[in-house]
């Protein structure tokens, strides 16, 4: 079996559809704290590397069926993908955010399911954690990674935006894809000329995200904020300059200058640090001139996101009515 790329993995790596244990001869007497990733249990006990008692011990942990790995390991996403190729069928392709993850795009976290896309005959059963599609087209564009294939990043891509079987909002697929494009793995231009000629189902979706991608944004939330506001009909500018009389004032995710109405993200991370000091300093300077802000909470975003529209909505009117009566004052 080639092994080259793995290398790094150390000893005790299981890899392969054959379950191969790296660098490890048959009469060695392995010791547990050598095995260094995912790796077949049932091969570790007929090969006499581990006892059953030492697989089912707490020095090891499963992944999948007949998947285990060291216990102490960092558990990722990235480590349940390479667990998951170890059953996966040759023929099977990681996609979607699980090649993304691969990829250096940290899109989904450990707990999401693994994802893969498959020929429509191919033999490969799902497991509790796994994701898998099926495709009646052959060709799946995609390169070899661990004994398997990985998705191409134009197929990646393309599988995020059409697959609506793991619930995935429009506006979330849209933010995933704002990420790929501001990080330089996929090209717009070159996405949706790889979209045009595809009739799968959730096509529709793909061209429509495409429509709505904006790489200028910052983060995933402020992608679906965008997204959410766009899909209500309002239109808002991105990661808007403020200035007045040539001075900087500050820049906004999202913003409506006529009426000086800016829409702004507060994630976690607003919360840490100098950071809500900085925001209410660059907001103060805003207000001084005339903007007003909608600050939507996680909350928000996630639990009501038809009632941030309205919100924005019914704030943009406010605005309209309160430049109107100053001008006819």
């Amino acid at each position: 079996m080639d092994n080259s790329g793995l290398d790094d993995l150390g000893p005790g790596f299981w890899s392969g559809s054959t379950g191969m244990l790296n660098y490890v001869a048959r009469t060695d007497v392995l010791d547990p704290g050598d095995l260094t990733g995912p790796f077949l249990g049932g091969q570790a006990v007929s090969e006499g590397w581990l006892s059953k008692e030492q697989l089912y011990s707490p020095l090891f942990r499963r992944l999948f069926h007949r998947v285990h790995v060291p216990a102490g390991i960092p558990l990722t996403h990235e480590l349940r993908c390479a667990a998951a190729a170890l059953v996966a069928p040759p023929d099977a392709v990681l996609t979607g955010c699980s090649a993304a993850v691969v990829r250096g795009f940290g899109l989904v976290t450990e707990r999401e399911p693994v994802e893969f896309i498959v020929p429509e005959r191919a033999r490969f059963i799902a497991q509790r954690g796994m994701h898998i599609r099926r495709t009646k087209y052959p060709d799946i564009d995609s390169e070899p990674w661990r004994d398997i294939g990985l998705a191409t990043p134009l197929r990646m891509a393309f599988d995020i935006l059409i697959n609506t079987r793991l619930h995935r909002s429009l506006p979330r697929v849209v933010g995933l894809l704002d990420v790929l494009v501001r990080g330089g793995a996929v090209d717009l231009a070159a996405l949706a000329t790889f979209v045009k000629r595809r009739h799968d189902h959730g096509v529709v979706r793909a061209r429509k995200a495409l429509e709505l991608a904006d790489s200028r944004a910052e983060s995933i939330p402020e992608s679906e904020l965008r997204v959410w506001l766009r899909l209500g009909g309002l239109e808002p500018e991105v990661q808007f300059e403020v200035y007045e009389r040539g001075l900087f004032l500050g820049r906004l995710d999202l913003a409506f200058p006529r009426c000086k109405l800016a829409v702004e993200y507060d994630g976690e991370w607003h919360g840490e640090g100098d950071q809500p000091r900085l925001d209410a300093e660059r907001r103060a300077r805003m207000r001084a001139v005339g903007w007003d802000f909608v600050v939507v909470t996680k909350d928000q975003l996630y639990g009501d996101p038809a009632g941030v529209v309205d919100l924005v909505r019914d704030q943009l009117a406010r605005k309209r009515a309160h430049f109107r009566d100053r001008r006819r004052g």
